[in-house]
């Protein structure tokens, strides 16, 4: 029976409502199928009652390699997370796959 597997690939810093943090990822297992997912970490709430949110979605992902005769072949992966909701949050980001 196949196996989902999990690891968290890196974070990304405070992203304002509506905007878009790119995430380079250089070491992807290349020819493997990845799934790729972010989950917000929005701030601490300040005051007594006070609340925090976050909601990010990936919403674009692209593989680069780089062939060079004269140095090593360069192979990556760009992740842009956007935050899809009202407050400014970080994120931790994901990849997936079955094994």
């Amino acid at each position: 029976m196949a196996t989902v597997h999990s690891t968290k690939i890196g974070s990304g810093g405070s992203v304002a409502p509506g905007a878009v943090s790119q995430f380079k990822w250089n070491n992807p297992p290349w020819g493997t199928v990845l799934g790729y997912f972010a989950c917000p970490t929005p701030p601490n709430p300040s005051g007594p009652h006070g609340t925090s949110r976050g909601e990010v979605a990936v919403t674009r992902v692209r593989c680069h390699w780089t062939r060079d005769n004269y140095n090593s072949d360069s192979k990556y992966v760009l992740i842009d997370v956007t935050n899809t909701g009202d407050q400014p949050t970080s994120y931790d980001l994901y990849q997936s796959w079955i094994g």
